[in-house]
């Protein structure tokens, strides 16, 4: 049988040793935090004005990546779902999606376009987000201002015309997406829309 040369293994087990160190000292750094976060200010203040001395140091950052792709499912109106739509102030996921690009885009240095996509698929009761006169039609505006894409249920869509929320146009000739946000697109059903995203390496969030 043949055995490595004495030497050979001296000189692994150096490498080993010598390689230890720079292993613990990268689990601290993340134990850590990072302490070149954040590229930017959310709220105009440093982490340590905003929540406290050594808050900076306590705060682990997302790293700036990039091709990050991000399936928000819009499945109600209103955050509180126990509130009706009349008495609703803050609408489903919507918050999250602003959120998420304060993030991205201040704190982390991200590029939309180019580091990161964002989408909505509205179905159930989360397609009233996405008629034209709901309350909160100008946050989506502001969205998709920002680069995100809405997606319309057309399942969805045939509920919203038997009650009367969106034109029939089988029966009208007013064609169904004028009762949408300008720029709101179609897919077949929000679910299988949803799951195909997914398979083809898209992250889903369900706020």
């Amino acid at each position: 049988m043949n055995h490595l040369p004495t030497k050979c293994v001296a000189v692994l087990l150096a490498m080993i040793v010598y390689a230890l160190p720079g292993f613990a000292s990268a689990d601290n750094a993340d134990s850590n935090g990072n302490t070149q976060c954040p590229v930017g200010l959310v709220s105009g203040m440093t982490l340590d004005q905003e929540f406290g001395p050594g808050a900076s140091e306590i705060t682990h950052c997302i790293k700036k990546r990039h091709h990050v792709r991000v399936v928000y499912q819009l499945t109600h109106f209103c955050a509180n779902e126990e509130s009706s739509d009349a008495d609703c102030k803050r609408p489903y996921g919507l918050g999250q999606m602003m959120a998420t690009i304060h993030d991205y885009e201040i704190t982390a240095g991200m590029t939309r376009g180019v580091d990161y996509q964002l989408i909505g698929i509205a179905y159930g009761a989360g397609g009233k987000l996405l008629l034209k006169d709901n309350k909160f039609a100008p946050l989506v505006k502001q969205l998709m201002a920002d680069g995100v894409k809405f997606y319309f249920c057309q399942n969805t869509a045939r509920g919203f015309m038997r009650a009367g929320l969106l034109p029939d146009f089988s029966k009208t000739g007013i064609p169904t997406a004028s009762g949408l946000i300008d720029g709101t697109q179609f897919v077949t059903g929000g679910i299988t829309a949803t799951l195909d995203h997914e398979l083809r390496g898209w992250a889903v969030i369900k706020p």
